[in-house]
């Protein structure tokens, strides 16, 4: 097995920097712009989410502002085409109508990637909190 190269796990670790600025800057909706076609979310205590546009949809009907969100403990391993990245999280946000009250969620969450014509892209999302 080969594993993943220098470059393909800086690829994927600025795609995750990528992701989170998008969420922080409240373009929640274009992260499906860095997923797979047929890419898949594993929501916790919810059905599959599957394709870009049902994807979109699903983001659409948030009502959270986000605040900040850390990453830490994030690993990248993988070989070939064919990645996944795993990281504890800490999100700090407001809720539609309460913007005076601040609420946090912390978790984990696990991305697999697929290597497609030469860019990382996320092909499976999934989540928990504690």
């Amino acid at each position: 097995m080969t594993k993943l190269s220098e470059q393909d796990l800086k690829s994927i670790k600025q795609l995750h920097d990528m992701w989170i600025a998008k969420e922080l800057e409240g373009k929640g909706s274009e992260v499906v712009d860095l997923c797979t076609e047929d890419v898949q979310w594993l929501p916790p205590d919810g059905p599959p989410i599957v394709g870009k546009e049902e994807i979109a949809n699903y983001l659409s009907t948030e009502r959270v502002k986000l605040l900040t969100v850390n990453a830490a403990d994030v690993s990248v391993q993988g070989s070939g085409l064919v990645a996944y990245l795993i990281s504890t999280f800490t999100t700090r946000y407001l809720t539609e109508g309460h913007s005076e009250v601040t609420h946090e969620a912390k978790g984990t969450h696990l991305w697999v990637l697929r290597k497609e014509t030469d860019q990382w892209l996320v092909a499976v999302v999934t989540w928990s909190s504690w």
